[in-house]
C-alpha cells in the first residue's frame, strides 16, 4: 500500500537552524541552535518569542513533570532547569563525560533524563565518530548507559514507557532498546534504516543529499515519525516498519514532534543551506542555513509517548 501523503502549512520563520521542538502547555518550544536562543512560538498565530539566550547553544529540551524547562548547553556540556517563574539554575554539569556535544533527550515519567553525547564536536571541524547516550538522575548525577553510536541524534520513549528509540544518524539506522525497572537499557536492536527508501540504496552524502535520520517522535499507537533529512520528508512508520504516510518539504526535513490540543498536529522543523556549501555543518559554522516551521494534521495522537 502507498503511503498516505498529507500537506503541511507555514507557521513560523526568522530561525538560523532550528532543532528539538517540543509542545508545551500551547506553546511550542524550539531551539534555534546557531542563533543561541530558545523560542516559544504560538501555534494559532505562529507569533514568535525569545524565551532565552543560551551562549553555548541550545539543542535538546523535555519537561519535567512540575513543568520546568530542562534544555541542554552544547558546548559546555551542561543542562539548566528552567522553572515556572523563569528563573534559571544549574541542573546537571556533563563536562567530565562529555566526548561531543549535548544532543537531543528525552524524559521518562521519574524524571530521568536520557541524552545524547554526539561523540564528536562536529561544528569545531571534528569528523563524526561514535558518541553515547547518557543517564541523567533527578539527583543530577551522570552515568553512561550505552556506547558505539554513530552521532546519536532523535531520542523518544514509547507509550508504555518500556522502550527507548534513537536514531543513529551517521550509523544510518533507528535503534531500540528495552527499558528496565530502574531505567536501565538492554536489549539493542537496529529496528529500521534509511537505505530502504533510498533511491540508490545509498545512505550517507550521496547524489540525492544527505540519506539518514536527525529527528523523531512517537505516537500512541507507537508509531514513528522520522525526519529523513537530505530527502526532504517526514515519515511515518507502523511498528512493523511499513511506511504509512509521508510528508514532503523543500530543505533538510530535520525534527518534528507532536502536540496541539488534541495532540494530533506535528510540527515540523525543515532547514535549508546553499549548495556552494560543502556539509550542513560548514553551513551552520557560516550561519548561511535557513529554518521554517510548518505543522500537518495527522491520524494518530501522540498519547503517553515521551518526549
Amino acid at each position: 500500500m502507498e503511503p498516505k501523503e498529507l500537506t503541511h502549512t507555514h507557521l513560523a520563520d526568522g530561525l538560523l537552524f532550528g532543532e528539538s521542538p517540543r509542545y508545551y502547555n500551547g506553546l511550542l518550544y524550539i531551539s534555534d541552535m546557531t542563533g543561541r536562543i530558545i523560542y516559544t512560538i504560538d501555534p494559532s498565530s505562529g507569533e514568535k518569542k525569545v524565551l532565552r539566550e543560551v551562549e553555548n547553544q541550545p539543542n535538546g529540551m523535555c519537561f519535567s513533570s512540575d513543568g520546568s524547562l530542562i534544555y541542554s548547553s552544547m558546548f559546555d556540556a551542561k543542562l539548566y532547569r528552567r522553572d515556572a517563574s523563569g528563573k534559571d539554575t544549574l541542573y546537571a554539569d556533563m563536562s567530565g563525560v562529555m566526548t561531543g556535544y549535548c544532543g537531543d533527550m528525552a524524559i521518562d515519567s521519574t524524571g530521568r533524563v536520557y541524552l545524547d553525547d554526539t561523540g564528536a564536536r562536529v561544528l569545531h571541524g571534528e569528523q563524526p565518530r561514535p558518541g553515547r547516550l547518557l543517564v541523567i538522575e533527578t539527583d543530577g548525577s551522570v552515568k553512561v548507559a550505552e556506547e558505539n553510536i554513530i552521532f546519536p541524534n532523535a531520542l523518544f520513549i514509547s507509550p508504555d514507557g518500556k522502550a527507548l528509540y534513537c536514531a543513529e544518524t551517521f550509523g544510518f539506522g533507528l535503534l531500540k532498546w528495552d527499558i528496565g525497572a530502574g531505567g536501565e537499557i538492554s536489549n539493542r536492536q537496529k529496528v529500521w534504516s534509511p537505505a530502504t527508501i533510498s533511491p540508490t540504496g545509498e545512505v550517507g552524502n550521496t547524489a540525492h543529499g544527505l540519506i539518514g535520520i536527525d529527528g523523531g517522535c512517537m505516537d500512541g499507537e507507537g508509531g514513528i515519525w522520522l525526519s529523513c533529512l537530505g530527502l526532504e520528508k517526514f515519515i511515518r512508520l507502523d511498528q512493523q516498519g511499513n511506511i504509512t504516510h509521508e510528508i514532503h518539504v523543500k530543505g533538510h526535513a530535520t525534527a518534528c514532534t507532536l502536540g496541539g490540543d488534541d495532540g494530533k498536529t506535528l510540527f515540523l522543523v525543515t532547514n535549508w543551506f546553499p549548495d556552494d556549501e560543502e556539509t550542513i555543518f560548514s553551513a551552520m559554522v557560516a550561519k548561511r542555513t535557513k529554518c521554517t516551521v510548518s505543522y500537518a494534521r495527522v491520524d494518530v495522537a501522540k498519547g503517553t509517548a515521551r518526549p
